[in-house]
């Protein structure tokens, strides 16, 4: 049965992942200390302490995160570790994520784009139907 959206009263991901009872406040200033330290998401270092899973950081984060990279995990051309470093690269090279993904050879031209289309073909069709002669 799916969940429907959790409502939470902060905008911050620790607090929210400690209002959903999967970290604690030590937890949480302990992830901190690390993130400066390391320069990865409070999320990462979090998943990578075993405090918590994919899902319940997913649960936690605003719906907007979820973009090429989300699409790329659903449909299986990518695993959880290859996003992650390739997120990492991103954030130290500025470098875009699908390009990121070909180089080190973990998809193809044809899935970046099958799934870039899949995203943009709603607003596509759209725009084709109000087309101007």
């Amino acid at each position: 049965m799916p969940q429907s959206p959790r409502s939470f009263s902060s905008s911050l991901i620790g607090q929210r992942l400690i209002e959903a009872g999967h970290l604690t406040e030590q937890q949480l200033r302990e992830a901190l200390d690390a993130q400066a330290d390391t320069g990865l998401l409070l999320g990462e270092v979090c998943m990578l302490k075993g405090w918590i899973t994919y899902e319940q950081l997913k649960e936690c984060l605003p719906s907007l995160r979820s973009k090429l990279g989300e699409r790329l995990l659903a449909h299986g051309y990518i695993t959880m570790e290859q996003l992650w470093l390739a997120l990492f690269e991103q954030r130290q090279t500025g470098a875009k994520l699908g390009a990121i993904l070909i180089d080190r050879g973990w998809i193809d031209q044809q899935a970046l784009t099958s799934v870039v289309g899949e995203s943009k073909a709603p607003r596509a069709a759209h725009w084709q139907t109000n087309e101007r002669p």
